[in-house]
């Protein structure tokens, strides 16, 4: 792709994996939750530049409150 492309030229890795609006994992998963995912995309960017994400990783992101809602895939 031209991001791929233009992070070869300028020496920097192309990150295409951050997520928006899917979850990660399948519905009944730890981490099929917005927690789950927020935390996916704060680990990836922490260690795309270069830092140490142990501490987000080790936050518990299982559901908080009984979720009822029904999420299509």
């Amino acid at each position: 792709t031209v991001l791929e492309q233009i992070g070869a030229e300028t020496g920097v890795r192309y990150v295409d994996v951050l997520r928006d609006d899917d979850l990660i994992g399948k519905p009944g998963d730890a981490e099929h939750s917005w927690l789950g995912l927020m935390r996916f995309n704060f680990v990836t960017m922490v260690e795309a530049l270069g830092g140490d994400a142990s501490a987000l990783k080790a936050v518990d992101v299982r559901d908080v409150t009984k979720d009822e809602a029904v999420y299509p895939q």
